[in-house]
């Protein structure tokens, strides 16, 4: 992402990803890493990183970044679910948080953690954000909860804003979208309230599906090849000007 904000440049590879809440995870954790590697991400932003499932194991997913990364708010390690992680020679961070959303909440995982970074070389600064919102679609009252997830956001960010002046960059697992059993009306009304879909403003881009049904593990320990996506519920917003 190159990100024009007053006057000046900020450029920042973004991974993200919903890394699924279930065991085993070590094959799939060192899949992930690999990726992160070979595209020389600044930010990680992680949905579902479970405390009993990809934290832990042989092979934790935070533990296998710790060579170059540093996590958001480490002390909340064992409830954080929405795991933010940035390059640590490349920025300082000037404040973070965690926020858990109000309202119907599952093991507590819907929520969004967040960090003011200034890159150490030029002292230009961002905000980040990695957040899961709700995902049931039984009734009304599901899709209100994800519409409640919004308004907690954009709430969030106006307060970023307003106390940094910075742009905020949100990467997440949104639960709606394109072709998604959910519906599309919280994507529609996040871009009604100012978030903006990186794919609709970037020079280069791509209408390929992010969410598939869950690959089938074998008995060497690895998992098959699944099905390829067929829905979009997870995007990277800007918010602000």
């Amino acid at each position: 992402i190159r990100r024009a904000w007053k006057g000046w440049d900020i450029t920042m590879k973004i991974y993200n990803q919903n890394v699924w809440n279930y065991r085993p995870s070590e094959y799939r954790n060192a899949l992930i890493c690999s990726l992160i590697t070979e595209f020389g991400a600044d930010v990680c932003m992680f949905q579902e990183c479970g405390p009993g499932t990809n934290r832990v194991g042989g092979a934790p997913l935070i533990s296998l970044l710790q060579y170059e990364y540093t996590e958001i708010c480490p002390e909340l390690a064992t409830k954080n679910y929405t795991a933010l992680l940035y390059k640590t020679e490349k920025y300082n961070v000037i404040d973070c948080g965690y926020l858990l959303y109000d309202g119907l909440n599952d093991a507590n995982s819907k929520s969004v953690a967040w960090a003011v970074l200034e890159e150490k070389e030029t002292a230009k600064k961002a905000a980040v954000a990695s957040t899961h919102f709700w995902w049931m679609f039984n009734s009304e009252k599901d899709n209100l909860q994800r519409l409640q997830n919004v308004a907690q956001l954009k709430e969030l960010c106006d307060q970023i804003i307003a106390k940094h002046d910075v742009p905020v960059i949100i990467g997440g697992d949104f639960n709606n979208g394109k072709n998604s059993e959910q519906g599309d009306m919280p994507y529609k009304t996040m871009l009604q309230e100012g978030f903006r879909d990186l794919r609709l403003i970037a020079h280069n881009t791509t209408d390929t599906f992010t969410h598939h049904d869950y690959p089938v593990l074998t008995e060497e320990g690895i998992y098959s090849e699944g099905p390829m996506p067929d829905k979009i519920i997870d995007y990277i917003f800007v918010y602000g000007e």
